[in-house]
């Protein structure tokens, strides 16, 4: 990032919108971690994480409240908080626009696993994953699961099992999966133009093998393959 996007400062004119028009976005229990929304306390807040960059070398606006990014998938939020002690600070959160639904399917083919080897932009380096996808408006979760079985690896679903869900990463967003294991009758060839560049086919003994050897490093692969071995599926 240059200067000019580290001295950027959050938009805080489209927050107090968002506060007005999507006030659930803002509401927590008690006993948490508040979101401040009174002006004297977002200020003071900000003065005090400002205090605190200033002494890491960065620039007063990233103690800025207000929206960070907004797009059609995300909407990235600084919100100034005070934590259970008392104390004053600000927390980064990422709340996804279709209400964080998605789902991520363990594929089997002839009892083996279908692995798509695919590029991810946020790290920068190939990874083994399973087929995984968000809820489009109108669609349900099993909708989801045939579309992203179809674009990802041209293949088609023969029998349809729901998992379990987890959340995804509870310290940044509200992204949250539906996992389901998924019997397919056939097995197409990877989606280029959906960064997916080859399929592996690996039996349940061998999966278990590559997660101790670190072979398999996506955390919804682990979920999924987990929630169907507990349940004696794989």
């Amino acid at each position: 990032m240059g200067m000019e996007g580290t001295r950027r400062r959050a938009d805080y004119r489209r927050y107090r919108q968002l506060v007005e028009s999507r006030p659930e976005l803002f509401r927590r229990p008690a006993g948490g971690i508040d979101i401040l929304l009174d002006e004297a306390d977002i200020r003071a807040a900000m003065r005090t994480v400002a205090r605190r960059n200033r002494a890491r070398g960065l620039p007063p606006a990233a103690s800025s409240v207000g929206v960070l990014a907004e797009d059609s998938y995300i909407l990235a939020l600084r919100d100034a908080v005070r934590f259970p002690d008392g104390s004053l600070g600000t927390h980064n959160r990422v709340v996804y626009a279709n209400d964080a639904r998605g789902v991520g399917v363990l594929p089997l083919f002839e009892g083996r696993i279908v692995l798509l080897r695919v590029f991810r932009h946020a790290i920068g380096r190939f990874l083994l994953e399973i087929p995984r996808g968000s809820v489009e408006a109108g669609d349900g979760l099993e909708e989801t699961v045939l579309r992203e079985i179809a674009e990802e690896t041209g293949g088609h679903v023969a029998t349809l099992a729901h998992l379990g869900q987890s959340f995804c990463d509870t310290s940044l967003s509200n992204a949250g999966l539906d996992y389901f294991l998924a019997e397919l009758s056939g097995v197409g060839e990877p989606q280029l133009s959906e960064g997916i560049f080859g399929i592996v086919q690996v039996t349940p003994g061998r999966f278990a093998e590559m997660l101790v050897e670190g072979g398999v490093e996506d955390a919804h692969a682990v979920n999924a393959f987990c929630m169907a071995r507990l349940r004696g599926l794989v």
